[in-house]
Order: C-alpha cells, then sequence, then structure tokens
C-alpha cells in the first residue's frame, strides 16, 4: 500500500503534497477488507455490546499485531519493504497513522468501519446516531487526539490539527519533536528506517493500547449524553452473568505472570501457561450466583469479588473427561444395560455417607488418598 500522502517529489518543500485519489482509493479498499472482516468478530458480542467488551475487541482485533485484522500491519509492512528511509519518508509514516483526515486513525481509514456499524447498527427513531457506533467513534477519536496532543503531531493541545502546522523541517520542533529528535541523530537511511519503525512499535502503539485502556464507561456515557443519545443499560455488574465460566485470582496471582499471558494463551484455558498458571495463581469456575460484588462458583463453598474475576473463557473439561466421554459412548452402543449400573455407581460416590467405602474402592482400583483441593 502506498501512503496517501508522500515526500519524494517535494525535497525542498516543508509542507505534504495533496491526496493522490487513485493511490487513496487502493487504501480505501484495503480497510474495507480488513474491516469486513473484523465486524465478523464484533458481531459475536451481541445487540449491545458494553465499553468493557468494545475495548477488548478492539484489542483483541485492530490493535493485536498477531491478528489478521491489525490496524497498522498494511501500513507498517509497506514501509519496512524499503531498504532505507529519508526524513521525509519516516514523517509521512507517522501522518499516515496520526492524521486525523487521512490517516489509519483518521477519518478516510476509519471511514469502512463506521459505514459497517452504521449497517449493523441503526440509530433508533429520534436518534442521531446509535449508541453502539457512538461508543466506537467517541474510543477511536479519544485514542487520536491524546496520541496527537501528547506527540505534537501538527504542534497541537487539543487535539484538533492545522494541517499549516504539519512542518518537516528538522529544526523546526513543534511538529513531532520526539520523531525529529531521532531522525536528527540517526546517521543514515538504514539507521532512519529502524529509528521510525521501532518508534512506532516500541512507543507509539504501546501508548495508543493504553489510552485505549484507560478510557471509561463513564466517560463514553457522558459522550452519548452530550450527543443526546440514550446510554444503554447496564448488564450484569462486572460485565459478568451467571452461567459464564470465568477466570479468577486464587490467594497466590501474580500479576507480572498473567501480563506476560499472551492472547493465544488465555484462549487456550486447557494448556500451555494457562493450565500452568491453575496450580496455583488462578482458578476456572462456572459462576452460580451474584450478589453485589460477591460471586459465587458450582461445587465450590468459597467466594470471589468481582475484581478478582479476570475474564470469561471456555469451561476447563475434568483430566479424563474426554476418555470417560467416549468410553461410555462405547458402553452404550456394546453394553446399554451397563450405563444403569455407571448412573448408580455415580449416585453411590456422590452421597457423603458412603466416603468410607469409597475410599476402600479407590484402594481397590489403584488410586491413592489425595487432598481434595478447594480451588480458592
Amino acid at each position: 500500500m502506498k501512503y496517501v500522502k508522500s515526500f519524494e517529489s517535494h525535497r525542498n518543500s516543508s509542507k505534504l503534497e495533496p491526496v493522490n485519489e487513485e493511490l487513496f482509493g487502493n487504501i480505501v479498499n484495503f480497510f474495507k477488507g480488513l474491516w469486513s472482516k473484523a465486524m465478523e468478530e464484533l458481531k459475536k458480542l451481541g445487540e449491545d455490546p458494553d465499553t468493557t467488551k468494545v475495548k477488548d475487541w478492539i484489542a483483541d482485533n485492530p490493535f493485536n499485531p498477531s491478528d489478521n485484522n491489525y490496524l497498522f500491519k498494511t501500513v507498517m509492512d509497506e514501509f519496512k519493504k524499503k531498504p532505507e528511509a529519508n526524513d521525509q519518508d519516516a514523517l509521512t509514516l507517522v501522518d499516515s497513522i496520526l492524521n486525523p483526515e487521512t490517516g489509519v486513525l483518521g477519518k478516510q481509514g476509519l471511514a469502512p468501519l463506521y459505514e459497517s456499524l452504521k449497517k449493523a447498527y441503526p440509530p433508533q427513531e429520534g436518534e442521531p446516531a446509535s449508541s453502539q457506533f457512538a461508543t466506537f467513534e467517541y474510543i477511536f477519536n479519544t485514542i487520536r487526539n491524546k496520541a496527537i496532543i501528547q506527540y505534537k503531531f501538527a504542534a497541537s493541545t487539543d487535539g484538533k490539527v492545522d494541517p499549516k502546522k504539519i512542518n518537516i523541517d528538522l529544526k523546526d520542533m513543534t511538529h513531532l519533536p520526539d520523531v525529529k529528535k531521532l531522525l536528527t541523530a540517526a546517521t543514515d537511511g538504514k539507521k532512519k528506517k529502524d529509528a521510525i519503525v521501532n518508534w512506532c512499535e516500541k512507543t507509539l502503539f504501546p501508548q495508543i493500547d493504553k489510552f485505549a485502556d484507560a478510557i471509561t464507561e463513564e466517560e463514553v456515557n457522558k459522550s452519548l449524553e452530550a450527543k443526546k443519545i440514550p446510554v444503554p443499560e447496564a448488564g450484569p455488574e462486572g460485565g459478568y452473568k451467571v452461567g459464564d465460566n470465568v477466570v479468577y485470582k486464587r490467594e497466590k496471582f501474580d500479576q507480572a505472570k498473567w501480563d506476560a499471558l499472551t492472547d493465544d494463551d488465555k484462549k487456550k484455558p486447557n494448556e500451555g501457561k494457562m493450565k500452568e498458571l491453575q496450580a496455583e495463581a488462578i482458578g476456572i469456575k462456572k459462576i452460580s450466583k451474584i450478589d453485589g460484588d460477591k460471586v459465587s462458583f458450582e461445587g465450590a463453598d468459597f467466594t470471589k469479588t468481582m475484581g478478582d474475576i479476570l475474564m470469561k473463557t471456555e469451561e476447563v473439561k475434568a483430566e479424563g473427561q474426554e476418555d470417560l466421554v467416549k468410553k461410555l459412548g462405547d458402553m452404550k452402543t456394546k453394553k446399554p444395560e451397563d450405563i444403569k449400573k455407571v448412573g448408580t455407581f455415580v449416585d453411590f460416590i456422590s452421597d457423603e455417607a458412603n466416603k468410607d467405602k469409597i475410599a476402600e474402592i479407590d484402594k481397590i482400583m489403584g488410586g491413592g488418598e489425595e487432598a481434595a483441593a478447594t480451588g480458592a
């Protein structure tokens, strides 16, 4: 993908050249493809996703470097194809991300997403826009504007950009001063290319993630009220409900180890690092009751607070569960009369009054006496 704006023919100019409509058409087509795929995942959140779910979706899709819908993938991949870069190339890259009109996070980059959102979540009668559309718009605008202010894009102090202040002269420190200092220190085209790629991937994109995380539901609701858009009714406290399988903190929970998990790790509760943490740091159970901030679980005599809940996940199957299901299936086919015996035995071992007999049976079958873990 080529950039909407280019410096190549303007080495003696301090301003950006006008938008090339043909190139812009190619960019729009790219984003239409990206957002159409992302919308398929978004629809899984339901008809009225809350702020937390929207932020999680953004983190897992357009802001996730390992996801096919990664928002900055094409811009960065195309730039990395250059054997080296000059100052103008580097500043153009940042412009193609932050420019509120033509950037990836700007009107043109996000237009296909907004079109899809309007179709998926049309406004109700009398509304200027749906709450779902307005929530996304607020989150993306807030992220971009905060980045513009922090890095002084076009010397902006409020998120608004005057194109006349987008000056590529490295001596002018009013526009992107941090970036220009890096470019000034880089002594050749290869170092300039590496410097700007490193700045985007190690500074800009992580900071954008932080801006997204910091947005609260209260902020979003105030924005909706200001636009006279009805605020959606609050869902279950914490976004969780009875029947959800969730990951919760145990007594030896280690925040650093949890933060070290990738999104892919968290999607696999039965294996890898997630399984390792279940030894003592985290637990996984199904919610049976929510009483204010207190959460109860099926088959457990302890409770947790909403603050102890880390995420929703798939139900973890007990060790040997799949093998048991297979054996029962075979038994039903070959010896259906024995299924009733299995049911009777399950009732027997479930009765606390039979615990001494169960211990004897366990010894006969080769099992040992193991302390039952509470999972707390």
